[in-house]
């Protein structure tokens, strides 16, 4: 029961501190948030086919093989406030999402959600690959939030 209730929580949680979060922010960066997600999404296809990890605890049986919690609710939420605290600068952007995969990857939330939870368990990847694997992500969504404003510019000034 415990464990159903920690991976609700990590679902539901973030969408609720968004509500702190400006509106002009939030469709701004929305779309990257996306982008982040369904990269996550894909990324636990091949990860489920890759015997990456086992999932225990899966809240919504017909999503699976997704880790829920992370791709629908952490990952997508945490990317837009990461973005909305350090777009336009690089490097914090990038030392942020370092700190943050650090803690998602290897550890306090790994830990908590592998060791103590039990909600899934590392097979053939380890933390630190995992971890590459996410700053590696964050690159690439840098790089479309970039594009993206490139094209929304030009647009404008298109239009106006």
């Amino acid at each position: 029961m415990l464990p159903k209730l920690i991976a609700w929580l990590f679902l539901i949680v973030p969408w609720i501190t968004l509500l702190g979060l400006r509106k002009k922010s939030l469709k701004r960066f929305m779309p990257v948030g996306i982008l982040a997600s369904f990269i996550m999404a894909v990324y636990n296809v091949i990860a489920s086919h890759q015997k990456h990890w086992i999932i225990k605890v899966n809240i919504i049986p017909l999503l699976k093989p997704l880790f829920v919690p992370g791709v629908f609710g952490m990952f997508l939420v945490v990317t837009i406030w990461v973005f909305h605290l350090t777009y336009s600068r690089f490097w914090l952007y990038l030392a942020a999402n370092i700190g943050i995969d650090f803690m998602f990857a290897v550890f306090p939330v790994h830990y908590l959600l592998q060791d103590v939870v039990g909600i899934y368990e590392l097979v053939n990847i380890t933390t630190w690959q995992r971890m590459l694997l996410f700053v590696g992500f964050s690159i690439i969504l840098y790089g479309f939030q970039r594009w993206l404003d490139e094209v929304l510019i030009e647009n404008a000034e298109h239009h106006a």
